[in-house]
């Protein structure tokens, strides 16, 4: 069947000569030939068509370096036996060359308008109407579910198929086709990763057994909520970095690294309105905006709001409320690529849904209809942050990157919440939470990176410093207070759990200092990726009445080495290591800081790419190890004790793609077997098997053009809550469903989540809370694109 490929219709231009001989900053590392012409067409702003049966299979040779669009496209044909030939029309397209077409060039016919596809009847079946959006498309590099690169990690375009670490990457097109909601939803897909949900503020995220601190945001770290709550419109994908990371942030949590990626302006002009209508009255509605502002595209901006609100939730607590604002200016010419932005999110969540365990074992296995204090508890949070992202080519070779942020946020929480199981009257014991917090936050990232190649060598060096400092300082009620509610069904009135009685309780400063050296090494099949860093670290804890602290100096190295070797051109072997370090911050009493956490990781794999880059599969196996764990001073309170520590051994799958026109697929495959010493008993309750799936299916018939369905299953074997098995919580599976529908700029997509009501569960390590997924929710989004 003949594909007439036309890349080049949104990327249209009023002057054809002048894009032509414009020169452009390319960094495409080689991969699949028809992926490297639309990007460089994309970037170019050029037209180009062609029969997509001539770069079947092919790869690009590297376009590294700063060319113009005829240059760089046929710097990509090298050694592919394609030619780049001009058209009638102002554009380009391939052909054969002499040697290879064997009587000359048989050039295909320039397409002029949508891709079509001759169906079994002989008709035009319209293709360029996938389930993802066009928006989507852009923002995830245009490859569907597949991801190419990881943009932090290795912070070079390293393809995540040579590098050698388990990185699992959720881009835009996966976000859009489930119409997640939240980052816990986004992160289902994600092998490895554990959501615990909180009373009290936004989930927490286990990653191979270890609690993820914080999330990042671009690369750089974060204090406070809005990473957790920026709204899936503004997310490019999510990234997990597996293991000890350091070489991203120093401060290295064992189990990983979770990292947003913001959309960023573009040059082609594209607008998207949305609306989402749902389960429990919640209402939504956003724009994005994205396009260039001076004729020559060199400065762009992006512009994305949104605002959702809901109803009273299942538990009768007042809904969520959430506004997010973000405009985005940049700069991006043949050597300078300068990004500034600002986002507020104001934010407010109620208290979840949750059941709870019986004093004499077992839990209320049931949904709770009625809130466990007054319905206006909530956690509520509003952050302000300033960044920009600075990349200065200095030469061929050398290029500088400069990164910054500047946050500040207020968090606020006002709940009952329970402190004891159930009796056998169903009446527990609750406290009161009643607490303000004000952090700022300064991150900066500066390195130099190299590419240097040597014959069939090839070296990408990076040398840098980070810098990050924050201040918190808390206020807490000063007349805490206990109830007893003797029947959590019965009708109990809770006081108000606003005191109007806050004081200040301390004030806390971080400093963290790092420089590193990092080297990427390729020789033909083989390539190794080896870090060095070193972290200076300065905590001071002043708490009101107390002689001001000098605060605490910790420093710590972290190395790091990966090697993958390339098996065939589709199938690869890795090995790696890696080391993290958490420096001790929590106070001992009678004095002193617990020791720092040193963390280690050993892992292998295999990583697949099948089906002409179609289809990528990553399996790795891992052993990570934790020095100590911290955990509160059951007489003194405010203070910590250390117990032991712990190792982590597993399994990982992942698999993204499109195994077949028309279906896409997402999946993953987990086993954790997470061990601590005998004399440690810190409740870590994670599933020992959990798995999902995520399969869509665009009809290709004429009939049901622009028709698809999308269907999941996320599943999560029994577990332990708490220590010991007084409680235990059954093996789940969830099923989602979609439909959707697109056709010339506008969607709609309806959403089925949890389909046949089942009773969910997710993890907990206490019984006087244990979080419980949302009964069967439906939402309905439609999307205008113009």
């Amino acid at each position: 069947m003949a594909i007439a490929v036309a890349v080049s219709q949104v990327f249209m231009s009023a002057s054809v000569c002048a894009q032509q001989a414009a020169a452009q900053t390319y960094h495409i590392a080689s991969g699949p030939l028809d992926r490297t012409l639309v990007e460089i067409a994309r970037t170019a702003n050029v037209r180009l068509s062609y029969d997509a049966s001539l770069v079947q299979s092919l790869k690009s040779s590297p376009v590294d370096g700063t060319y113009s669009a005829e240059d760089a496209i046929r710097k990509a044909l090298a050694g592919t036996g394609l030619a780049l030939v001009p058209t009638a029309n102002g554009g380009y397209t391939l052909a054969h060359t002499k040697q290879e077409a064997h009587g000359g060039p048989s050039a295909a016919a320039p397409a002029s308008g949508t891709a079509a596809i001759a169906g079994s009847n002989g008709s035009q079946v319209d293709t360029t109407l996938p389930l993802i959006s066009v928006a989507a498309s852009k923002d995830s590099g245009g490859t569907g579910f597949v991801a190419e690169s990881s943009s932090s990690y290795a912070r070079s375009d390293v393809p995540l198929s040579e590098t050698p670490k388990s990185i699992s990457v959720i881009d835009a097109a996966v976000i859009q086709s489930q119409s997640d909601q939240s980052l816990s939803d986004i992160l289902r897909n994600a092998s490895g990763v554990v959501t615990r949900p909180g009373p009290l503020g936004v989930p927490q995220y286990v990653i191979r057994g270890f609690t993820a601190e914080n999330v990042t945001s671009d690369g750089l770290a974060t204090v406070g909520p809005a990473p957790n709550v920026t709204p899936t419109i503004a997310i490019s994908s999510v990234e997990v970095i597996k293991g000890p990371s350091a070489i991203l942030n120093g401060e290295s949590p064992p189990g990983g690294v979770i990292n947003l990626v913001k959309k960023t302006p573009q040059a082609d002009p594209f607008h998207e309105v949305q609306l989402g209508y749902g389960t429990f009255g919640d209402a939504q509605v956003a724009l994005d905006s994205t396009g260039a502002i001076t004729d020559d595209k060199e400065l762009r901006y992006r512009f994305i709001v949104s605002g959702e609100r809901a109803g009273q939730n299942a538990m009768g607590y007042d809904g969520k409320r959430n506004f997010y604002f973000a405009p985005t200016l940049e700069w991006k010419d043949a050597s300078t690529d300068l990004t500034v932005g600002y986002e507020r999110t104001v934010d407010r969540e109620p208290i979840p849904q949750y059941t709870l365990g019986y004093l004499a074992g077992d839990i209320y296995r049931n949904y709770i209809d009625q809130p466990l204090g007054q319905p206006s508890d909530h956690f509520g949070a509003q952050t302000d942050n300033v960044f920009f992202h600075l990349e200065q080519k200095l030469n061929n070779s050398l290029t500088f990157v400069s990164k910054g942020s500047y946050t500040r946020s207020q968090t606020v929480q006002q709940a009952w919440t329970p402190v004891m199981p159930l009796d056998s009257n169903n009446g527990t014991s609750l406290f009161n939470f009643d607490s303000l917090s004000d952090f700022y936050s300064w991150s900066l990232q500066n390195y130099l990176r190299g590419k240097f190649d040597i014959g069939q060598t090839k070296n990408t060096v990076i040398a840098g410093w980070d810098f990050l400092r924050y201040n918190q300082y808390q206020m807490d009620t000063q007349t805490p207070g206990f109830i007893t509610d003797p029947n959590i069904f019965g009708a109990f009135t809770f006081p108000s759990s606003d005191t109007g009685n806050l004081a200040p309780t301390f004030a806390s400063t971080y400093t963290q200092a790092g420089v590193y050296l990092q080297d990427q090494f390729t020789y033909k099949n083989f390539h190794a990726l080896a870090s060095i860093r070193r972290d200076n670290y300065l905590t001071i804890t002043d708490t009101p009445g107390a002689e001001n602290s000098a605060g605490t100096h910790q420093n710590a190295y972290s190395p790091s080495i990966g090697l993958l070797y390339e098996l065939t051109p589709d199938i690869a072997a890795y090995a790696s290591y890696n080391r993290g370090f958490q420096p001790g911050t929590a106070p001992i009493f009678g004095g002193g800081l617990l020791p720092p956490q040193v963390s280690q990781q050993a892992e292998a794999g295999m990583k697949f790419n099948l089906l002409d880059d179609k289809l990528a599969i990553t399996t790795s196996a891992y052993r990570t190890s934790f020095s100590n764990y911290n955990v509160s001073d059951p007489v003194h309170q405010g203070f910590y004790i250390p117990t032991g520590g712990a190792v982590s051994r597993g399994f990982e799958a992942e698999i993204t793609g499109q195994p077949m026109r028309g279906v896409n697929v997402v999946g993953s495959y987990t086993y954790n077997d997470f061990v601590q010493p005998a004399v440690a008993k810190i409740p870590v309750n994670l599933p020992k098997n959990s798995a999902s799936l995520w399969a869509t299916y665009n009809f290709q018939t004429q009939m049901l053009q622009g028709f698809g369905v999308g269907a999941g299953l996320f599943f999560a074997s029994g577990q332990y809550i708490d220590s010991g098995s007084a409680y235990r919580i059954p093996s789940q599976v969830e099923t989602d469903l979609g439909v959707f529908y697109r056709k010339k700029g506008y969607g709609l997509n309806l959403s089925v989540k949890n389909v046949f009501n089942r009773k969910l569960y997710y993890s907990s390590t206490s019984a006087t809370l244990i979080p419980m997924g949302p009964e069967r929710t439906v939402m309905l989004t439609g999307t205008y694109d113009f």
